[in-house]
């Protein structure tokens, strides 16, 4: 028997959506408007102009403008992204404007639909306009953001990390050590602080709970079946008999997202997998890509990077130690920490949405994107799958109830 949350999204709201979108995608297609104020929202290098950039860059620096740019396509995935690079005038200059930056906007149909449907499409903007300025973290920085819900364009100006920071992106093949996770860790504790139980985050909609987060996945892809479409395609790395536990693990998520949405709420990266960290020329680790941002439990994001992040030997070894590591900067930082014990169950009962959510993305149907390569959804199907197990994540669950 399906669960509540399993429905699909009614015909009505996905025509719509369709209808909404695909009408402003083909007014787009003949008039190709340049953005020239900060009230526009472009989405390919070809709408930008100085006065634009200038507008949103230079706001706040009294003689400060733009007056040269070039924009270079990186690549196109759930967004579109491109490199930016920005001269200014002399009072740009002194100023210490940004010069390399990174661009991520909604600019094709798929795109646009997707993020809308999901109810994802404010999340990043909404992290670089609301949340970033407040927290020193090691994360790229950002300059400007905006949303267009009706036609569902989308920016966001950030910190060129590549340039700025010497940055690489990690994978599942990325060797993790254990002073790199415990950087993670201890940036992760640090912003979870900074907003634990903070009366901010009921006031921006884009910040869901994991369960309502999850019920709009849900209806977009139908998370049981893909999950399952998943489990066949990842055969290979999956330990023999998990896949026959599918109904009674799906069962223990949707319970396990209950969980995560109540008790103290804190903000939530809500996709911290490895694909989404790196590293500096200095050694320093940070997450990227704040696109799915979430107010939950700080275990919803401690489980998806330990679990996606680490080698299961590492993980097996380190685990505890790392939880202590966590815990300790949370207090260092000024919340109120768990004891271990209810941490540790925390951490067990959130170990299944890293699972599931990668099994989906493996399982996507011919209409979907194709959100990662296969090589990195295997790898992080292993090292979750082996979590789940570990740490009998379903029995963590079903004896909270």
């Amino acid at each position: 028997m399906e669960s509540e949350t399993a429905t699909r999204h009614p015909a009505g709201e996905v025509a719509r959506g369709i209808t909404r979108i695909g009408g402003h995608i083909a007014r787009e297609a003949f008039v190709r408007k340049r953005a020239t104020s900060a009230a526009d929202v472009p989405v390919t290098g070809r709408e930008v102009t100085v006065d634009w950039l200038t507008a949103v860059l230079c706001d706040g620096y009294p003689g400060a403008a733009v007056e040269t740019f070039d924009t270079e396509t990186v690549s196109a995935g759930t967004s579109t992204r491109w490199k930016l690079g920005v001269t200014y005038n002399e009072s740009g200059q002194v100023a210490g404007l940004p010069e390399n930056l990174f661009a991520k906007t909604t600019a094709d149909f798929k795109q646009r639909l997707t993020l809308d449907l999901a109810g994802i499409l404010g999340g990043e903007p909404g992290f670089v306009k609301y949340l970033r300025p407040e927290l020193e973290i090691e994360a790229p920085r950002g300059y400007h953001s905006a949303v267009d819900y009706r036609s569902g364009r989308s920016i966001s100006l950030l910190e060129d990390i590549v340039s700025t920071k010497g940055a690489s992106f990690c994978t599942p093949q990325s060797p993790i050590g254990r002073a790199q996770i415990e950087d993670l860790l201890r940036t992760m504790a640090t912003w979870h602080a900074r907003y634990w139980d903070d009366k901010e985050l009921g006031q921006h909609r884009w910040l869901k709970a994991p369960k309502a987060h999850f019920a709009n996945l849900d209806r977009l892809i139908g998370m049981s079946k893909r999950a399952k479409v998943g489990a066949r395609r990842a055969a290979t790395v999956l330990p023999e008999g998990l896949p026959a536990q599918h109904d009674r693990l799906y069962r223990a998520l949707e319970q396990s997202l209950a969980i995560a949405s109540t008790g103290p709420q804190t903000f939530l990266h809500g996709d911290s997998h490895i694909g989404n960290t790196y590293v500096t020329a200095t050694g320093r680790m940070g997450f990227t890509d704040w696109q799915v941002v979430l107010r939950g439990s700080w275990a919803y994001d401690f489980a998806y990077v330990v679990t996606s992040g680490l080698a299961v030997a590492d993980r097996r070894a380190w685990e505890y130690e790392l939880l202590t590591v966590y815990l300790e900067q949370l207090v260092a930082c000024g919340a109120p920490a768990p004891d271990f014990d209810t941490a540790w169950l925390a951490y067990r009962q959130q170990a299944l949405y890293p699972y599931f959510i990668w099994l989906a993305t493996m399982g996507h149907s011919i209409i979907q994107p194709k959100f990662q390569p296969d090589e990195i959804c295997l790898g992080i199907i292993e090292r979750t799958a082996a979590a789940v197990l570990d740490l009998d994540a379903a029995k963590a669950v079903e004896e909270a109830r």
